[in-house]
């Protein structure tokens, strides 16, 4: 797969510590933001997982790595790409940058759930989008 979705933003003071840079763990929540924003581009949305198929996703695991800082103000940019497509998770890979300087890079493996919490394959329509949007894994 290589293709990746991009998602950008702006730094607000609610995501900074007292010395105006960013807090590490928004960083997570900013490459939540950009995960939903790729589903959202390819017409689904997590509301729908749940309402239609009962499905919602979780973090399995995340391992995050803090290159550098950024600031109160810059403009981030989150890439998406989802390296590999199981039955029941997702491997993504995420770099976040402020221009050309690499931040944040993120591996994250997600799992398909259902509303008891047990462990459920992806939804097939949704697994044939990723495929065709960012390419056969």
């Amino acid at each position: 797969m290589n293709k990746t979705h991009s998602f950008s933003f702006r730094v607000y003071i609610e995501d900074t510590d007292l010395g105006g840079i960013v807090y590490h763990a928004n960083y997570l929540k900013f490459a939540e933001r950009a995960r939903t924003e790729c589903l959202r581009s390819l017409g689904v949305s997590y509301e729908d997982l749940m309402k239609k198929g009962g499905a919602t996703f979780i973090v399995r695991s995340c391992y995050l790595n803090c290159l550098a800082f950024s600031r109160l103000d810059d403009v981030l940019e989150v890439q998406t790409h989802f390296k590999k497509l199981g039955g029941v998770k997702l491997e993504v890979f995420q770099a976040i940058r402020r221009g050309d300087q690499l931040i944040a890079t993120l591996e994250v493996v997600l799992a398909c759930i259902n509303s008891s919490g047990k462990p459920i394959r992806l939804d097939a329509n949704l697994a044939t989008k990723l495929r065709i949007y960012f390419g056969e894994n």
